[in-house]
């Protein structure tokens, strides 16, 4: 840990800070002084021993906006730690404290906050330190900056593998065709007889009969035929999507303390575009475990309109990470 940190006289000097008792003032200079790289310290004990602080000292400072609500293993964050410290980045080392890190977002004026709904956020605090903690750029450029990048990841196609694992996404989407024709057989009315198929070039025609043949049955023989294996094919992909969905919110409402129903449009187009991204339904639910874990430490999550902001946020980041672990060995 460094030797020195510092304090700005535009947070010392404020009359949220002066007027506050002298007790928590001192509590605030050491836990400033023992903050990781990232302001937030992890043991209080001997700052406690040492300034004689008690529980309302640390009421005082939350109150003032000076730490951020601390997390049921009392890990606090020194909310305007960016705006009073530069680590350069040859000596920087993360916080160990990556999942409460997690859950932040930097402000134009370099504050930490955990409310994503205000408006004057740049970007979660991950990305904006995987981007190399930026202060020299405008806040407002960089923001944009953040949001392009967002809404062109949120466009990408099933296709589109390019910051994840190629491979194995690729493999994901063939096994999902495949399981598709599969299940497209299966729930044939006319399956009784069990009729094997050899898809190959020879037996394309074949294979082309008998997905018309499927759908002449639910159509009632009305005689289409263009457009009815890409027709068959869609609709099967839409019903799965949507049920893949619905098992999604299932899961979540199952392990959280509150229900976020169904008709969270946002938190649903969150779930599709994973899908369609290539995600395994399992890969998903592994980064809803990893967010919920995180999420059941921080008080000010436990309602329904936090706790779906807070997924809609990190959902993504914290899914891809399912496929990246196992390659750290490589």
């Amino acid at each position: 840990m460094a030797e020195r940190r510092m304090i700005s006289r535009k947070i010392a000097e404020d009359d949220r800070f002066v007027d506050m008792h002298p007790v928590s003032k001192l509590l605030y200079f050491y836990l400033v002084l023992n903050a990781d790289d990232d302001g937030f310290v992890g043991s209080v004990k001997m700052i406690n021993f040492l300034t004689n602080a008690d529980q309302s000292n640390y009421d005082e400072l939350l109150k003032n906006n000076l730490i951020l609500e601390p997390t049921k293993n009392g890990v606090y964050v020194i909310t305007d730690w960016y705006a009073q410290n530069k680590i350069e980045p040859k000596i920087y080392k993360a916080t160990e404290y990556l999942s409460v890190r997690a859950l932040l977002f930097i402000k134009t004026n370099f504050a930490y906050t955990t409310n994503p709904d205000e408006k004057d956020i740049i970007s979660p605090v991950d990305y904006w330190v995987k981007q190399g903690r930026d202060k020299k750029t405008p806040p407002e450029i960089q923001a944009q900056q953040y949001l392009e990048q967002f809404q062109e990841t949120s466009k990408k196609v099933p296709r589109s593998v390019e910051e994840t694992s190629k491979k194995v996404l690729a493999q994901n989407r063939l096994d999902k065709n495949r399981l598709d024709k599969s299940r497209l057989e299966q729930n044939r009315p006319d399956q009784t007889k069990k009729e094997k198929i050899n898809i190959d070039k020879d037996n394309s025609t074949s294979t082309s009969s008998i997905y018309n043949n499927a759908t002449t049955e639910n159509k009632g023989n009305s005689g289409e035929k263009d457009g009815v294996d890409s027709g068959v094919n869609n609709q099967l992909d839409t019903n799965n999507n949507q049920d893949n969905i619905n098992s999604l919110f299932n899961y979540l409402n199952g392990i959280s303390p509150t229900d976020i129903p169904k008709d969270n449009k946002r938190l649903a187009n969150v779930f599709d575009m994973l899908i369609h991204n290539g995600y395994e339904i399992e890969d998903i639910q592994l980064g809803i475990d990893n967010i919920m874990n995180v999420a059941n430490q921080m008080p000010q999550y436990q309602d329904e309109q936090s706790l779906a902001n807070l997924l809609i946020q990190h959902l993504p980041e914290y899914t891809k990470q399912t496929l990246e672990q196992p390659s750290s060995n490589d």
